[in-house]
């Protein structure tokens, strides 16, 4: 009983570290797309502000022919960039909102895990450490009991069994 409640201690203490390092890496894995973000959403600013630029300089009319002779203006290029980007940053999000959903429940789950370890106090361990000491007394007499029991039935010419 005390190997399986010591055994189930330990286990929750390792769950609860590595669930501690998942939500550290994952709130790491959040502000790194966070930022990532903020930085994608700098740069459609600045392709923003370059394409009212092209307008308004008169840029923005100007064709040009791609290796493959196809004819393009410059919005044709920034349109594609601009939703090439929107994509980016819609993916971008989706990602951190499932980061966010998962670090919330292991937060939740390692909340949990702290209470119940919480209520395990100095008091509950003594008496742990008492009963294996009172299950390790009781193993030794049984063992002194079985040696006497072998010994009666030698000296009695009975046949010993083990387990009665």
């Amino acid at each position: 009983m005390y190997s399986d409640l010591q055994k189930r201690y330990v286990k929750e203490i390792k769950t609860n570290q590595e669930q501690s390092e998942a939500i550290k890496n994952l709130t790491i894995k959040i502000h790194e797309l966070e930022h990532n973000l903020q930085e994608q959403r700098q740069r459609i600013e600045q392709l923003e502000r370059k394409k009212v630029s092209w307008k308004t300089s008169g840029i923005s009319g100007k064709r040009s022919r791609t290796p493959g002779g196809e004819v393009t203006s410059r919005r044709d290029i920034s349109k594609e960039k601009e939703s090439c980007c929107s994509k980016y940053l819609e993916l971008l999000l989706k990602e951190i909102k499932k980061l966010k959903k998962e670090n919330e429940k292991l937060s939740t789950e390692r909340r949990a895990l702290k209470n119940e370890l919480a209520g395990l106090d100095e008091d509950f361990f003594e008496e742990v450490e008492d009963l294996k000491h009172a299950v390790q007394e009781s193993v030794k007499l049984n063992n002194q009991y079985e040696k006497c029991l072998k010994q009666i039935s030698v000296m009695y010419g009975l046949p010993f069994t083990t387990h009665l």
